[in-house]
């Protein structure tokens, strides 16, 4: 098993989704979470799909901005549980040192071409390219400056 296979096991959630050795992750982004949560069909028919060969992962950026939506809903008790059960099915990828350095080198690259994305998008590329993630996402327009990331349209 790889260095980069075994950190992301150890960082994953307790209790999250437990994969034979290297399995492809698929790296949900917020877009999809947010469309699982409130039941379209096309995001839940996406996760449906991936199987014994492919399992699922997100974000700790991701579950951040999942969270700040159901603290700012109308129902925060019922929509905060509502991620938690989603995210717990999930690995949740941190944004540790080698994939802040990532993020850092690939801003400042963006920043030379004056072709700045969001710190938060970047971020999420950054985890995405350090731990070899194809990120799946409706937002390939927010993505797709970023050299060598696998985008997935959903």
């Amino acid at each position: 098993m790889t260095k980069k296979k075994k950190r992301l096991i150890a960082n994953s959630q307790k209790g999250g989704i437990r994969c034979r050795r290297e399995c492809p992750l698929k790296c949900l982004d917020t877009d999809l979470l947010i469309a699982i949560l409130r039941g379209n069909e096309d995001a839940c028919n996406q996760v449906m799909d991936l199987n014994e060969n492919t399992k699922g992962a997100t974000t700790a950026i991701n579950a951040f901005e999942v969270f700040y939506g159901s603290y700012r809903s109308e129902r925060k008790t019922e929509n905060t549980n509502e991620v938690i059960k989603l995210l717990e099915k999930l690995y949740v990828i941190p944004l540790d040192l080698a994939s802040s350095k990532r993020t850092a080198e690939l801003l400042a690259k963006l920043a030379e071409k004056e072709q700045m994305v969001d710190y938060r998008d970047a971020m999420i590329a950054g985890v995405a390219l350090e731990n070899d993630l194809t990120l799946v996402t409706r937002n390939t327009l927010h993505f797709k400056r970023i050299n060598g990331l696998k985008l997935e349209k959903w």
